[in-house]
């Protein structure tokens, strides 16, 4: 829209006005509720109950959640007869037809679980279509094991605060969808991705098993957040912005344009001849940054992309991060790469061996000792720990949503203090401080030895030299900038940022998690084209390498063409020994294949040699693509 956009500060200049934004989470009555839970009677009896509540909508996932309890039960019949699942859905549209169809499909799929699974005493869900009294669903809240509050789209939901309101005991667990305005800030519910039948199945039955203290624990964190922002928080937060707010930005505009002058630079510097290590971070570059580490998910487009980049024979693919190495995995999912966890203090190559860095024995102690300060201090307002082994991360992304400024600063201030107070120097990263062992060691140390355990000793000397390996790396924040600062002069490293970072070592930025997407297709589309034939039929490519990729009852026989395939391959073996490069093979591809044959310089080449028009039903190839190039068939690399 070519707006200015003071990010610091929350504004934007459009039109000739200022538009101010913040972000300012409504809350509930808080006390109200617990009045209503305390003096509620009992309405259930003692089995264990799953409680949903929401308005009858297509958006708030009914059949889904139904759908999982019944999975629930098949995978996990030890809960027959002990748990139902309690659905109260109110009434909402009743004279539009696709609410009509929504609840005959409900009503349908719940008779058909109740009886699959009903005994004579027991029925597996209590369908309410109706609604009900504050007073009783009170007691609902309050009794209640577990809450569902799993819609597939949703704005803030005020089902899930009602219900840690009601939680006097404080024995209840919440299951709660990221996809509703609350999971931003209550980070103590169990958050799952409402389309995952299966996974969500699962996670109701750990609510169910989960141990008394954890519940405990959990929900204590909810109803401390949620008593302190409250509706007359959220009330007095808006009136305060509103007196706070500037009128008009001055100054240059935050946000500069992104520079694209690095296709050109990146188009030389992929060459034909050159060996490629990408190292890439994960968190902030090849996903994006969410209100929780778990909701952190690559596109399928980026997947896609670097699993082809990875099989790729001249390129080795590495990702970056502060997770451990278990997550890392999990997150990323490719097999075959490199994995450099933890800050570079766990690394896991494509062969399966694995380098560790060793850390002083009593720094596990020492972490023991600064969880539970971190966490009786400065964990509120949806600020949380997270342990990861060696490593100890306390996030405050939350704070900027949940709390007023000086409240955010005086936090993270004191959460410094703890960490210095426990013998642990602050490092501070993108919204969050982290703790890690006293070694010298970091991303930037990891890097280096990942490209030496790749390319031997020598490999600063490869990179200028005839094997002229090339790096690229992508990182978003200072503890990317250990690894750029590493490999300058020796790398092509982008950081991804929307604002611009004057003091970076990088040579380029990206926006985004999306601008690094385009940036591995276009490194794919560039090693993709090396297995289009040059436009001389004899420079690069042998005529054996052409033959070789048709039919095998394709066959040359004249005298002159068999001539001309001994002198072609004297050329490239005389070119191949003049770049000092090593024997490789590898496997043409279907769509490697599809690529060659709509190219002329291929069709040219062959007709150098069989005198005949080559079109893809032509003299030269008489078959598909299917029957024309072999899955199997191996042939030389070129010009390595």
């Amino acid at each position: 829209m070519g707006c200015r956009v003071d990010h610091a500060n929350g504004n934007i200049e459009y039109d000739n006005r200022t538009v101010h934004v913040r972000a300012l989470p409504i809350g509930i009555p808080f006390n109200q509720f617990q009045l209503l839970a305390i003096k509620a009677p009992r309405v259930m009896k003692d089995e264990r109950v799953v409680l949903g509540v929401d308005r009858l909508d297509y958006t708030k996932g009914l059949v889904q959640r139904i759908k999982a309890f019944e999975r629930l039960l098949e995978c996990h019949p030890e809960h027959l007869g002990r748990v139902v699942l309690m659905q109260i859905a109110v009434p909402s549209r009743t004279d539009v037809k696709e609410y009509k169809a929504l609840k005959e499909e409900i009503d349908q799929l719940v008779g058909r679980i109740n009886g699959r699974f009903s005994t004579a005493d027991w029925s597996p869900i209590r369908y309410i279509y109706g609604c009900i009294s504050q007073d009783k669903l009170a007691a609902f809240y309050r009794d209640s094991a577990v809450a569902l509050v799993t819609p597939l789209r949703d704005g803030m939901n005020l089902v899930a605060k009602e219900f840690v309101a009601c939680q006097i005991n404080e024995n209840g667990v919440l299951i709660l969808s990221p996809f509703a305005g609350a999971g931003g800030t209550m980070r103590e519910a169990l958050l799952v991705n409402p389309y995952e039948i299966d996974m969500v199945a699962e996670t109701i039955h750990k609510a169910l098993v989960m141990d008394v203290d954890e519940r405990r624990h959990r929900m204590q964190l909810l109803r401390k957040r949620e008593s302190s922002m409250d509706v007359d928080y959220w009330m007095d937060s808006f009136l305060r912005e509103m007196d706070q707010v500037e009128c008009a930005i001055t100054g240059p505009p935050s946000l500069i344009p992104v520079d694209h002058g690095y296709q050109s630079y990146l188009t030389e510097y992929i060459e034909d001849s050159t060996k490629l290590n990408l190292l890439l971070d994960y968190d902030g570059t090849l996903a994006p940054i969410v209100s929780h580490p778990d909701l952190a998910m690559m596109s399928a487009e980026t997947r896609r992309v670097l699993t082809h980049l990875s099989q790729m024979p001249c390129v080795s693919v590495c990702v970056m991060s502060g997770r451990s190495l278990d997550n890392l995995r999990q997150m990323v999912g490719i097999e075959g790469i490199t994995y450099a966890a933890s800050q570079g203090l766990e690394i896991l190559h494509p062969d399966g061996s694995r380098f560790i860095h060793p850390v002083p024995t009593d720094h596990q102690i020492r972490l023991q000792n600064l969880l539970p300060a971190l966490e009786g201090e400065v964990c509120t307002n949806g600020a949380w720990v997270e342990n990861k082994g060696a490593l100890l991360t306390y996030h405050y992304r939350a704070l900027s949503s949940t709390t007023s400024p000086e409240r955010r600063d005086s936090l993270v201030q004191r959460a410094a203090e703890l960490f210095r107070e426990h013998g642990f120097y602050p490092h501070h990263t993108q919204m969050a401080i982290e703790a890690r062992p006293p070694v010298p060691w970091d991303k930037g140390r990891a890097s280096l030895y990942i490209m030496r355990t790749t390319y031997g000793v020598d490999w600063p000397q490869r990179v200028g030299g005839p094997e002229r390996v090339r790096i690229l790396y992508a990182g978003d924040d200072d503890t990317d900038e250990e690894v750029m600062q590493a490999l300058n002069g020796l790398a092509c490293t982008f950081r991804v940022s929307r604002v611009p970072v004057y003091k970076s070592s990088a040579n380029y930025r990206l926006t985004d998690p999306d601008a690094v997407q385009s940036l591995l297709r276009l490194i794919e589309d560039k090693l993709d084209q090396r297995a289009v034939i040059p436009s001389s039929p004899t420079s690069s490519f042998t005529a054996n390498f052409f033959i070789t990729c048709i039919h095998e009852s394709e066959t040359v026989t004249s005298d002159e063409e068999q001539t001309d395939l001994s002198a072609s391959d004297a050329q490239l073996k005389s070119k191949r020994r003049r770049r000092n490069s090593r024997n490789s093979t590898m496997v043409l591809s279907k769509v490697a294949a599809a690529g060659l044959l709509r190219s002329n310089s291929f069709k040219a080449a062959l007709c150098h040699h069989s005198q005949d028009p080559i079109t893809r039903e032509g003299v030269g190839i008489h078959a598909s693509v299917d029957s024309i190039f072999k899955p199997s068939v191996e042939f030389p690399e070129p010009s390595l």
